[in-house]
């Protein structure tokens, strides 16, 4: 599970890649791109740990003296969205039956108390 930091740094990656191969892009954009207080360091680092779970595959390179940042996407970064989904899904879905079985209990407890 990823935290909230890695979360908007992946959605930046995945919305640069999703529609081409690969993309090119410095750790300032991503930390820029991915609001909240973030520096370029911290979202290189962030990029370094995504790549090392397995999402992206990263390269280096260097661009007029900047960093920047190969990234190519991996099935698992692919399927980024989609897991996000599934997850809020299994959230609503798990809410529901939690409060479906508070009203289920409710009533019994009600028709205890009428029968006894």
């Amino acid at each position: 599970m990823l935290n909230k930091r890695e979360n908007r740094v992946m959605g930046v990656l995945y919305e640069e890649c999703k529609d081409k191969n690969s993309a090119l892009i410095s750790p300032a954009d991503i930390a820029r791109l991915a609001g909240g207080e973030m520096t370029a360091a911290q979202a290189e680092k962030i990029a370094a740990d995504l790549a090392m779970d397995g999402y992206f595959d990263l390269v280096y390179s260097d661009r007029r003296g900047e960093t920047v940042l190969c990234i190519t996407l991996s099935e698992k970064g692919r399927a980024f969205r989609r897991t996000a989904l599934v997850a809020k899904r299994n959230l609503v879905y798990r809410l529901g039956l939690t409060v479906a079985f508070a009203v289920v209990s409710f009533l019994i407890g009600l028709l205890l108390k009428a029968l006894f």
